[in-house]
């Protein structure tokens, strides 16, 4: 009998599925995923950028909760179905971050956020446009998963950025170098003991660039990602750390000697001295005399 696309639905990918059913990177299913990820990315954006105050939060927690959810029935289905191993624990880079999305939008804070922007600003994107669940179906629950998660914290990113309540700043970054040194330390472990490839440290995600950088680095793979982290910070704070706080009202000319400064309270040319003015100026000396009389002041 002859597989059918929608045979496969509830199938998990620890099991296998026929290579043709496949639906591949860069074909028209693949294609159809991002640019369906992109509308509901751009919605979400919209109109958060659009709400305010318990609208906001609202939104956030619905974000938060929706990517812990899609996490952790990830995890349950490969546990209920038996195909559970080392490679499924959520230590990747965007395993994090979800976990980062679901702590924010509970209790917003700067760690969290400094990751979301240093590692979740691009990983979700490059997952989805290097998609390393490509060999399942298009038309299988763990394939939507895969999109939706990476779609939503992606869009949680975007709308805290364009609606102005997270500003990045370089010297937050070392909050999301020590979230990203504490998970890759633990990846080094569980790779080291379980043969696994989390961060992709061992081997380059199949079909990404991580692929040719790992052929052509050789040993020197791991420096040369690391170079290549470095120049993607460089690109994501240079425009914050360039952009000026804000304009500055421009200075008044200062008088020239002799020349009257008018006042709001008369015509140029008559005396528009305050009170507080006359009290504390000098009055003029009389004719041969060596002091000046005082003025009694007035209350």
């Amino acid at each position: 009998m002859n597989d059918r696309w929608y045979d496969y639905f509830w199938t998990n990918p620890g099991a296998g599925t026929p290579p043709g059913l496949a639906f591949g990177l860069f074909t028209t299913a693949h294609l159809v995923f991002l640019a369906v990820m992109a509308i509901l990315a751009t919605v979400i954006v919209l109109v958060y950028r659009a709400e305010s105050g318990a609208r906001r939060r609202a939104m956030r927690l619905t974000l938060g909760i929706t990517v812990f959810a899609l996490e952790a029935l990830r995890e349950a289905g490969y546990f209920f179905s038996g195909h559970y191993t080392a490679a499924i624990l959520p230590l990747h880079l965007c395993a994090i971050a979800s976990l980062c999305v679901f702590v924010d939008s509970i209790r917003p804070n700067s760690w969290c956020r400094a990751y979301l922007y240093a590692l979740g600003a691009w990983g979700p994107v490059c997952a989805m446009v290097f998609a390393d669940w490509s060999t399942q179906p298009w038309f299988n629950i763990y394939t939507w998963q895969g999109f939706l998660i990476h779609g939503c914290m992606w869009a949680y990113i975007l709308a805290i950025l364009v609606s102005g309540e997270y500003r990045p700043s370089l010297r937050d970054l070392w909050k999301a170098v020590v979230i990203m040194v504490a998970a890759i330390g633990l990846s080094l472990l569980v790779n080291h003991y379980w043969n696994t490839n989390f961060w992709f440290l061992n081997t380059g995600s199949p079909g990404s660039p991580l692929e040719p950088i790992q052929k052509l680095a050789g040993p020197w793979y791991i420096p040369v990602l690391i170079l290549l982290l470095g120049l993607i910070w460089t690109v994501l704070y240079l425009p914050w750390s360039r952009r000026k706080a804000g304009p500055t009202a421009p200075a008044l000319p200062a008088p020239q000697h002799g020349a009257q400064t008018p006042d709001a309270s008369g015509p140029p040319g008559e005396d528009n001295d305050s009170p507080s003015d006359r009290r504390s100026s000098p009055p003029p000396t009389r004719p041969g005399s060596e002091t000046a009389s005082t003025w009694p002041e007035s209350r």
